[in-house]
């Protein structure tokens, strides 16, 4: 289940790891001041929007923000992704058939996740249209 304070925690250690103000976090993930502080008290959940900035602009993984799960980074699931083996795949798997629960269960994920898949359908037209071909055939 997501704890909003944890994700705060977790926000903050992003943010101290780059040695970034909360202005200047509250600059890259396009916030106000206030929002952000909030953010990382765990007085409110960050959106989806920002989420998605947080990963673009500093490579962090919204996995590992949302439920502390996996690398902190992207680069470090590239990395880990080259040398992924069989038994690596049905953990991953595991790992996804929870998500789907989870999203079943708690709306709120399950409308910040669909926002999220929204804008990457429109953001990445190409990898979404290549990823559908690659699937049917």
């Amino acid at each position: 289940m997501i704890n909003i304070v944890n994700i705060g925690k977790r926000l903050k250690q992003v943010r101290e790891s780059f040695k970034f103000t909360q202005r200047r976090m509250a600059d890259i993930i396009r916030v106000q001041d206030g929002t952000y502080k909030k953010n990382e008290r765990g007085i409110h959940l960050v959106n989806v929007y920002s989420l998605d900035q947080l990963h673009t602009e500093l490579g962090v993984s919204v996995e590992w923000l949302l439920f502390e799960n996996g690398p902190v980074s992207w680069k470090d699931i590239q990395a880990k992704k080259e040398e992924t083996d069989p038994q690596k795949e049905d953990i991953f798997k595991e790992e996804v058939e929870e998500m789907i629960e989870m999203l079943k269960r708690v709306p709120m994920i399950r409308h910040s996740v669909m926002l999220h898949y929204q804008d990457c359908k429109v953001r990445f037209k190409d990898l979404v249209a290549e990823a559908r071909d690659s699937r049917n055939t």
